[in-house]
């Protein structure tokens, strides 16, 4: 048990969870191979603690039967009567060394249990300030709970009055408009006064790590129980906002965009964000890649380290309607011939550049290359395939990088064309594809799956979607709340909204909706969602123009069911999404965009530049699409496998 580490655990998440069906094979794996001789460790039985959680909210595997469940539950029962005994005998002397062996993915749930089996009662005040010194960062698992926050109440408030992050949290808890539907509930003091609080925002509007994001917020903040600022802190924020704004104003029309990262070995998370002052810092926990011993597992960080998929495994890095900005999307002259970008793409792809520098340089340091990674996770995906072999290889050789990418853009293209093979025959026929040298399209490449991904050009869900989930609605804005929330469907979810809220011009909007069923009006005259699983489809059609449907929990796909059938949703079967089709060809040729890198077309046909240095970057860009080609590619047959 020891060896299953980071990545390799089983986390709870959610109910409606997307990964519920991979991580129950896992606990099925498990469970079934459970060597009762061992020793567990706390980040074992911590692990059994998550599956229980599934369990208990009755999410198992459909092959399971009854027989199947009750031997489960009675393995996981006696672990977690384990892992109870153990935090029951935690205390000052134990806690800490404790807290520092525990794995980052299950200190919310330590806390959750200290809270829950009132173990906190064994925790001297002395000891939980060191706690809170020595482990700052977990005051946001901390304050999630609300018998630990009223025991340690002085401790928890001198702390939040000194630490550098307090205003953050307190901006992100009562002030910050985000589009999760759910929203962590913090407990803070009871003796953290508003005057208190105060003084943490005054302090942050002062100190030299302030955020422009930030500022905007406490100048924009709207008075409640929870925080009251005074005129003058408003004032003085919008002061500070507006310096900072300057800054940028006074570069001219050039915008800079700077994101820089870095490997830290003393950091416990896996990844920091810090974005401030104009910059996005990213550093990587060294300790925890240590902690990943498999190669086929370090492939794996670029998907959920690196975030190359999200978490329906779509390609992260696509040019995303929804993350242009107004400016963005109504000003200056484009081309048709354009993939249209913006500054949040931008950084995305700074990012990732960044990234596998970082890694290479890291694996050197293990004696290992980003190209003997991905040849491990070839060597996965063959497994996977079981009577199938693709055939491909990235050449670990001191070549320069001219040569590796004149050999890597052919071999890849084979791969394509193997994938399509397979998927289209259900076998690989080398014979066959060495018949034609012509290069395939991506769009051509089917999935082996039906029902892939899912779009809409409906009249009617187009509609919905820019009434619900455009910053250009007209919907949003009341005088209520302002402009507190970007959208109608954050304002609903988020606010207790009467109609005498709205305006007249938008009351009959709203009636009309009430009237079709996609609010529901009660006898107070509160307004809220009615059809909240077709909204939620419409807001990732918004978010994404797609969904992915088998990374969606059944009661969502069967929504997408009747909505396919009534003909307001489509589908198509291909390995790739069409916006990822737009992004891989802005990457690898000109037959769209003329704005891209070019890069199969320039290597092929020798036109390419003549700096080693440029070589360099370019093999970096050409390796970043293997990887995500290799992904999308573990996916399909994963989905394949599952469900199909």
């Amino acid at each position: 048990m020891s060896s299953r580490k980071g990545i390799n655990r089983i986390v709870f998440y959610s109910k409606e969870d997307m990964a519920t069906g991979h991580s129950l094979t896992k606990a099925e794996k498990l469970l079934d191979n459970l060597n009762y001789d061992q020793g567990f460790t706390f980040n074992d039985l911590f692990e059994f603690y998550n599956i229980k959680l599934y369990f208990d909210n009755n999410l198992f595997l459909t092959k399971w039967d009854d027989s199947d469940k009750e031997k489960y539950n009675q393995i996981v029962e006696k672990k977690w009567l384990s892992l109870k005994n153990k935090i029951l005998e935690l205390n000052d002397l134990n806690i800490e060394k404790t807290l520092e062996g525990l794995e980052y993915n299950y200190k919310e749930n330590f806390w959750e249990l200290i809270n829950k089996l009132s173990v906190y009662k064994n925790i001297s005040h002395p000891t939980f300030s060191e706690i809170l010194e020595n482990f700052s960062s977990q005051i946001n698992n901390i304050l999630l709970q609300k018998n630990i926050v009223q025991k340690f109440n002085k401790v928890i408030r001198d702390f939040l009055m000194s630490y550098k992050k307090s205003a953050e949290i307190l901006l992100s808890q009562f002030e910050e408009s985000r589009n999760e539907t759910k929203l962590p509930k913090y407990y803070f003091p009871k003796n953290l006064s508003l005057e208190d609080k105060e003084k943490i925002i005054n302090s942050y509007i002062d100190s030299d790590d302030s955020n422009l994001n930030y500022l905007r917020l406490i100048e924009n903040s709207k008075n409640s129980n929870d925080l009251k600022l005074s005129d003058k802190t408003r004032y003085r924020a919008k002061k500070k906002a507006k310096e900072q704004n300057n800054e940028i104003i006074e570069k001219g029309n050039t915008w800079s965009i700077r994101v820089q990262g870095g490997l830290k070995k003393d950091q416990d998370e896996p990844v920091i964000f810090k974005n401030e002052n104009g910059i996005l810092d990213v550093t990587y926990s060294e300790k925890f890649l240590n902690s990943i011993e498999k190669q086929v597992d370090l492939f794996k960080v670029f998907g959920f380290l690196f975030n190359y998929i999200d978490e329906t495994s779509l390609i992260y890095f696509v040019s995303k309607t929804s993350e242009l900005d107004v400016l963005e999307r109504v000003m200056g002259l484009k081309s048709k011939n354009e993939y249209e970008v913006g500054e949040i793409f931008r950084k995305k792809e700074m990012l990732s550049i960044i990234q596998l520098n970082l890694f290479e340089h890291y694996l050197k340091g293990r004696n290992i290359g980003i190209e003997q990674i991905i040849n491990s996770y070839v060597a996965h995906i063959n497994e996977l395939l079981e009577s199938n072999n693709l055939i491909f290889q990235v050449r670990v050789s001191g070549s320069p990088e001219l040569d590796k990418i004149r050999t890597l853009l052919p071999d890849f293209d084979f791969l394509l064309k193997q994938y399509k093979n397979l998927s289209e025959d259900g076998e690989i026929d080398i014979e066959l594809l060495q018949m034609s040298s012509k290069p395939i399209g991506f769009s051509q490449i089917i999935s082996l799956n039906n029902c892939k991904y899912v779009y809409s050009n409906h009249s009617l869900i187009l509609q919905l979607k820019h009434l619900f989930f455009s910053d250009q609605s007209h919907m949003y804005y009341t005088e209520t709340f302002g402009t507190k929330h970007k959208n109608l469907f954050d304002l609903l979810i988020k606010e207790t909204v009467n109609i005498d809220d709205f305006s007249s011009y938008q009351k009959d909007v709203i009636q009309n909706l009430i009237k079709d069923g996609y609010l529901t009006i009660n006898e107070k005259n509160i307004i809220e969602i009615d059809k909240i699983t077709l909204i939620y489809i419409i807001r990732e059609l918004h978010r994404n123009e797609l969904l992915s449907y088998w990374h969606y929990p059944k009661f969502v796909r069967d929504e997408i069911d009747i909505l396919i059938k009534e003909k307001k949703l489509f589908i198509e079967n291909t390995l790739f999404s069409k916006e990822e089709v737009k992004y891989l060809n802005f990457y690898l040729n000109q037959k769209i965009y003329t704005n891209g890198y070019d890069l199969r077309n320039k290597y092929s046909h020798g036109t390419n530049t003549q700096s080693e240095q440029k070589h360099k970057n370019d093999y970096f860009l050409i390796l970043k699409i293997v990887i995500l080609t290799l992904l999308k590619i573990e996916d399909d047959i994963v989905i394949n496998k599952n469900y199909c």
